[in-house]
């Protein structure tokens, strides 16, 4: 899949498989309700699901989805992280000197420990 940012950097666009666009549209109305029911939460806001058909010698459809994008923000990211909650290959491959704000972290790269209130912890 391919992976898009605009010029602005405040949108991501996203291409999906069908079979990916069917487990979206499953859980679309559980993931709203998350996001209505905690507008603080850092899960990434989805803004629309579209499909473009491109004609030409065979019909082709293409899916893609429009994201806000986290990392989007007047605060400068020294560190970016792509956390799945899985550890089995979960480690970059480049060496502490060469790390730098573009390199994308993975979980067992991540040693910090995450205090938060208990109301938002629950």
């Amino acid at each position: 899949m391919f992976f898009y940012l605009t010029n602005d950097d405040r949108y991501l666009i996203k291409t999906m498989k069908k079979s990916e666009t069917k487990v979206f549209l499953r859980m679309l109305a559980a993931y709203y309700n998350q996001v209505r029911a905690f507008e603080n939460s850092l899960v990434i806001r989805f803004y629309g699901l579209r499909c473009v058909i491109l004609n030409g010698p065979t019909q082709k459809e293409v899916r893609f989805v429009i994201m806000g994008n986290l990392f989007c923000s007047e605060y400068s990211i020294h560190r970016r992280f792509d956390l799945r909650g899985s550890s089995l290959g979960r480690t970059t491959d480049k060496p502490e000197l060469q790390i730098n704000s573009n390199t994308i972290l993975k979980d067992l790269d991540l040693k910090f420990i995450f205090r938060l209130q208990k109301a938002w912890f629950q």
